[in-house]
């Protein structure tokens, strides 16, 4: 009989405190973040230009991820895009190829792929910093990005749409210089072919709502 009574009250104690854990939740206002994953067709890639033709690298590798506040109701009904809240990207360096193996050689010189562990990924954390009144869904995102080993802040506008499964796709571009991320305008052929300072670095991220990995709780 002692018991008994002993399961139950430890029984009763557990779930008093259940229920004062998810009241506590409810009344601080307390927001968990959920991450989604980037659906396979998703893209990342770099356009520029030279004094003898327009050049583009594809990367063949994107690990990319958006995060929602309070994602566990998330479903098909949900305004996603009023709660997006963080956009983080990653390429491998030498996930990127420019359709030549001679001109993907000189990026990956350019890019500086072998002097430091920093200089082997391209990385992106974006963070929400206001968003459009229209209809368009535009936001714009700042954070930082890394390239070559070296980090800046940044500024990017983005153009999101909630598809109608409930699906998000993400796309914008962002102009950066080269020189920014000290790197030198690569040259080719003795100095015939020589590359503009400018690129831009552009991106279409699309998102299932199935495709939940992990709480963004603890994040870097």
């Amino acid at each position: 009989m002692k018991r008994i009574v002993l399961t139950s009250l430890i029984f009763v104690a557990i779930t008093g405190s259940v229920v004062s854990a998810q009241q506590f939740r409810r009344s601080s206002g307390v927001v968990m973040p959920l991450r989604l994953s980037v659906r396979p067709d998703s893209r990342l890639w770099l356009e520029g230009s030279s004094n003898i033709r327009d050049w583009r690298c594809d990367a063949t590798t994107l690990d990319a991820s958006i995060d929602l506040d309070d994602g566990a109701a998330y479903d098909a009904s949900d305004k996603a895009i009023e709660r997006l809240r963080r956009v983080q990207v990653r390429v491998p360096t030498y996930a990127l190829t420019c359709g030549r193996s001679q001109m993907d050689n000189i990026m990956y010189k350019a890019l500086r792929v072998d002097d430091a562990p920093d200089c082997r990924q391209i990385v992106g954390h974006f963070e929400v910093v206001s968003r459009s009144d229209d209809a368009d869904h535009s936001l714009v995102m700042q954070g930082t990005l890394r390239i070559a080993g070296r980090e800046r802040v940044v500024r990017v506008p983005v153009e999101v749409q909630q598809q109608r499964d409930g699906s998000l796709r993400a796309q914008g571009a962002l102009p950066i210089l080269m020189t920014d991320y000290g790197i030198t305008p690569p040259k080719a052929l003795f100095g015939v072919l020589r590359t503009e300072n400018r690129i831009v670095v552009k991106f279409d991220l699309r998102v299932d709502r199935a495709s939940t990995i992990a709480s963004a709780d603890g994040e870097r």
